[in-house]
């Protein structure tokens, strides 16, 4: 291959720290914080916001790692590319393939999880095919270029991320006291529950997939991967805490057997 055709082949850095950050915390806080939040409170109770520190913890090591990684080889493909240099050409196939088939599923359940919340306020609309449009719409978003994927993000994730901030502060003067008078840390479920975050967690490492188009890479998404991983903590206590406040049933006296 020539130096021209190489320099064509090669991916436009047009992404900031700001852009980068975005798109892992679109990632992390996406049907997530609306589905776990509730699920990990049947386990964990009150304590549901120890589950959140407890997962946040963890994650915190596993984008250390990422960072590492990434400062190394900020190359697009992420795990991919590590696997195919680090261990082999077919472990790297292997882990290439998984994480395509992952990630599959799990865009398919975040727009299912959006399609149900949409067909609760209008019926008529069929949540299957609700799903399928979201999907074929964000396909060709990104077909058209990463500038116009990420200025749609940025502006999902502030809408999000600001309508996360109004239900913290106004719940927060409604608060249940009585809610959190059960409050145990210590038992077995708040780890069942930390393992449901840490899952919802996972999408710090959005932005490793997508390092060759941002700015500065080797300084860029490591930061991006750690202030997302931060940012995102912050809002999932808030709102868990202010969740729990506000539930007039206490769903959690109920335990989960497994």
């Amino acid at each position: 291959m020539s130096k021209e055709e190489a320099s064509e082949s090669e991916l436009k850095p047009t992404l900031g720290l700001f852009d980068a950050t975005a798109i892992s915390v679109g990632a992390i806080i996406g049907a997530g914080i609306f589905v776990v939040t509730g699920i990990v409170a049947g386990y964990a109770g009150s304590a549901l916001i120890v589950s959140m520190v407890i997962a946040a913890v963890i994650a915190m090591f596993t984008a250390l790692s990422f960072a590492e990684l990434t400062a190394w080889m900020p190359k697009e493909g992420s795990v991919y590319e590590y696997t195919h240099q680090l261990i082999s050409p077919f472990a790297g196939f292997l882990t290439g393939w998984m994480w395509i088939a992952s990630n599959t599923f799990t865009g398919a359940a975040v727009s299912l999880g959006f399609a149900y919340y949409l067909t609760a306020l209008i019926p008529n609309l069929e949540a299957k095919w609700v799903a399928a449009f979201l999907c074929l719409f964000f396909i060709a978003l990104n077909y058209f270029g990463v500038r116009q994927s990420a200025i749609v993000n940025n502006i999902l994730v502030v809408a999000k991320l600001c309508v996360l901030a109004f239900f913290c502060i106004f719940g927060a003067f409604h608060l249940n006291p009585s809610n959190y008078a059960s409050f145990n840390p210590f038992k077995m479920e708040v780890f069942y529950g930390a393992s449901y975050v840490f899952f919802a967690y996972g999408g710090f490492a959005r932005v490793a997939v997508i390092a060759e188009e941002v700015k500065d890479a080797k300084r860029n998404v490591p930061r991006a991967m750690l202030l997302s991983l931060i940012i995102s903590t912050i809002f999932y206590i808030f709102v868990g805490a202010v969740a729990i406040g506000l539930v007039e049933k206490k769903p959690w006296l109920i335990p989960i057997h497994h």
